[in-house]
């Protein structure tokens, strides 16, 4: 079967990564593993034994010890001078998931670690919709007002050098705990920056999302207490899931420890009624956490608070809560917040196509723009723009409207690098801020210069891709007779887990012919496939489209992932296609 050559019914190419069989074999050996296993493991970059040990069992072990990490001691000795003096420390995270948890955890550890009293550690988030991404000069004057002694960022303030300058003028030392780029490689002179990716850092662990910073940050300030380490485990439940729904790479040994060790205390329930009740209303209480979850049903529900209401400060209180009645209470609200982001996502995502549509239609970077009145919500312009680029394939930047400015947020495929662009083409004042990471950013101009903007993208993108980089290609760990899927099999594979940036859940193609075909829920396409001894259940989800095309006896293949399905205590193998073709 050869399954690079060709279109498939979305229009993609499939590319297979097939490793030498030698290797597979002598990996699969030497792990005691099934050689898709083993197959899987060499398509990541995993191909010594050593590795692969690591790799299949994520202990927090692989998480190098803090302490090389550039200015980590400084960072320290300041905090740990500060709460000597009973002086005033405030934490001020982003408002999405990934900063909000790294706030919660360090200042969870800074209680632990000499602060027992609540007025000495404060917290702050900005309004999103007031302040905008980061730190501003007001956040810097308001904590000098209150006496603040040492301000903390967490997932903000790499790029702030005009706010950590006054800062210092004001008399407020300034810690930065941040994991993004600083743009330009130049990191504020008036903080003490802790981020692995800044220049000269020699912490080899570059991956970390700001709450696995913040984790650090935790352990090394809870070294010598006696009960450090059930503390620090205690901790990867909300880093776990800052972690997944930062979309930081979980091939990191580090990241899989974390997110790994996280997921083994959400499954043994939690003492914190805040986290107890957000389980409870994600439904995740009586049946358990997967990694999945941590990025499709806990992080969205903390990101909705930032994105509906404007900040987070919700979600911390929720983490406060004193008995489980109030506990209920908030997580109701916050799962109010993600029903209205969900509603307000799917106007603005129909109001994109229709945008896309009325347009030439020659655009490599889609530049998309609608007044914050009419439903262009501030907060959920970045997801919006994540889902045009799932369909279209493009980078899509969406501007929402207000106030003579645009407030942008833009999603990219893996071949164009967006901050990079935006880098490239911001300059003579077009963008008044921007920062973020190649596949996502955020951004803010004046409205007049959107046409300017959309120009100086296109004529980029078109320097900088080919039209092959348009079009949407799916990688495959190999072909997956229909025999070979099995209930042993596919436990073999969820060894790999947890899955996502850089070790994706692996993917097979299969082939037969199709004895079934039906549409469930007016959705899903459901078929059964057989190769004259085998059979096996296809559900291509939310494609009920095709089924015109996948007509019964038609020889095709399918591109997805094993699964199990557990129905009334029965289990038994079914296949999650991503994408189908005719086989030829």
């Amino acid at each position: 079967m050869s399954n690079d050559r060709g279109r498939s019914l979305s229009g993609a190419v499939w590319k297979p990564a097939a490793p030498p069989a030698a290797e597979v074999q002598k990996l699969a050996a030497a792990l005691g593993v099934h050689p898709l296993v083993a197959a899987c493991l060499i398509n990541r970059g995993v191909t010594s034994a050593e590795q692969a040990t690591a790799f299949l069992s994520p202990d927090l072990a692989h998480v190098p010890d803090p302490k090389p990490m550039r200015n980590l001691d400084e960072a320290l000795r300041v905090i740990g001078g500060t709460l000597a003096r009973r002086e005033r420390i405030r934490i001020v995270g982003d408002y999405d998931c990934d900063g909000t948890t790294g706030l919660v955890t360090l200042r969870n550890a800074l209680r632990l670690a000499g602060s027992e009293i609540d007025d000495l550690v404060s917290y702050y988030v900005p309004d999103r919709e007031r302040e905008g991404y980061g730190l501003n000069p007001g956040i810097i004057e308001r904590a000098a007002e209150d006496g603040i002694q040492t301000l903390i960022s967490v997932d903000i303030g790499i790029t702030a050098h005009r706010e950590w300058s006054l800062a210092r003028a004001r008399g407020v030392t300034g810690v930065c705990i941040d994991h993004h780029t600083a743009l330009g490689s130049q990191v504020p002179a008036d903080a003490i920056v802790v981020c692995p990716k800044q220049a000269d850092d020699p912490y080899p662990e570059k991956d970390l999302a700001a709450c696995g910073l913040a984790w650090q940050m935790a352990r090394a300030l809870l070294s010598d207490r006696p009960n450090g380490e059930p503390i620090l485990r205690s901790l990867t439940k909300l880093v776990a899931i800052g972690t997944y729904a930062d979309l930081v790479p979980l091939s990191s040994l580090a990241n899989r420890a974390i997110v790994a060790e996280g997921l083994r205390g959400l499954n043994g329930g939690s003492k914190n009624h805040g986290l107890a009740a957000l389980l409870e209303v994600a439904g995740l209480a009586q049946r358990g956490v997967s990694a999945g979850d941590l990025g499709f049903r806990l992080g969205p529900r903390i990101n909705a608070a930032g994105r509906i209401e404007g900040t987070t400060l919700g979600v911390i209180e929720l983490f406060d809560s004193r008995t489980p009645e109030e506990a209920r209470a908030r997580a109701q609200r916050i799962d109010n917040w993600n029903t209205e982001r969900q509603e307000v996502q799917r106007r603005l995502v129909s109001q994109l196509e229709a945008q896309i549509a009325s347009q030439s239609g020659d655009d490599w970077v889609y530049v998309l723009a609608g007044d914050h009145a009419e439903g262009w919500h501030q907060g959920v312009v970045g997801i919006a723009a994540s889902k045009v680029v799932e369909t279209r394939h493009r980078p899509a930047l969406v501007c929402s409207l207000r106030d003579g400015l645009a407030h942008g947020s833009g999603r990219s495929i893996p071949q164009f690098n967006l901050i990079a662009a935006l880098q490239a083409v911001g300059g003579d004042g077009l963008l008044l801020r921007y920062g973020g990471h190649p596949a996502a950013a955020g951004f803010c101009l004046p409205v007049e210069r959107l046409p300017e903007l959309h120009e100086r993208l296109n004529a980029y993108a078109r320097q900088t891709l080919t039209p092959d980089d348009l079009t949407r290609a799916y990688s495959y760990d190999g072909e997956l007779p229909l025999s070979a899927l099995t209930i042993p099999v596919v436990e073999s594979l969820a060894r790999l887990e947890p899955h996502g940036i850089g070790n994706p859940a692996p993917r097979f193609v299969l082939r037969g012919r199709i004895l079934e075909q039906r549409v469930l829920k007016d959705l899903h396409l459901k078929l059964v496939l057989s190769d004259g001894t085998s059979r096996v259940e296809v559900i291509w989800w939310q494609q009920r489209d095709y089924a015109a095309q996948l007509p019964k006896d038609a020889e095709v293949e399918a591109l997805g992932r094993p699964d199990i399905n557990a129905w009334n205590g029965v289990r038994s193998t079914q296949f999650i296609a991503l994408d189908m073709r005719l086989a030829r």
